[in-house]
């Protein structure tokens, strides 16, 4: 039987060929601040071989009326795809409305804020590439005449 080169590179590297497969309800919920929680997918501090530099997704639930923090990523590129509710997307002071099925791209470098509408929460992927960091997320205030 012929061993296909790739295959042993594989092996010898200790990464799997095989597709994970996971489910949101299978991680723990990770508190941000009131209100708002996140399971982290995949990314750099998922655990085993769901762990990432490449790319990280996580699902953030935001209850009705809480926001993200205001931050903006250095190098990375933030996706956000809403799974269920309305909100805000706020991108300095200005807002774009967000609803289930909306796809919202952030290049970095630019200060952001995620809100779910008042009598709602607001579900959605968070996908950044390269994978979230410490290092390369900044906190900030929020912008003037944004909402704090």
């Amino acid at each position: 039987m012929k061993v296909f080169p790739i295959f042993m590179i594989l092996i010898s590297m200790g990464v799997s060929a095989e597709p994970l497969v996971l489910h949101p309800d299978q991680l723990s919920a990770i508190t941000v601040s009131p209100g708002v929680t996140l399971k982290e997918l995949t990314g750099r501090s998922a655990l085993g071989t769901a762990k990432s530099d490449l790319n990280s997704v996580a699902l953030f639930h935001l209850e009705p009326g809480k926001a993200s923090a205001w931050s903006y990523n250095k190098i990375g590129e933030e996706s956000f795809f809403i799974l269920k509710g309305h909100g805000k997307i706020w991108t300095g002071s200005h807002s774009q409305e967000v609803k289930e099925g909306s796809f919202i791209l952030v290049p970095p470098s630019v200060v952001r804020s995620i809100r779910a509408a008042k009598n709602e929460s607001l579900e959605f992927y968070a996908i950044t590439s390269p994978a979230w960091s410490k290092e390369d997320d900044v906190l900030t205030s929020a912008p003037e005449g944004a909402p704090k």
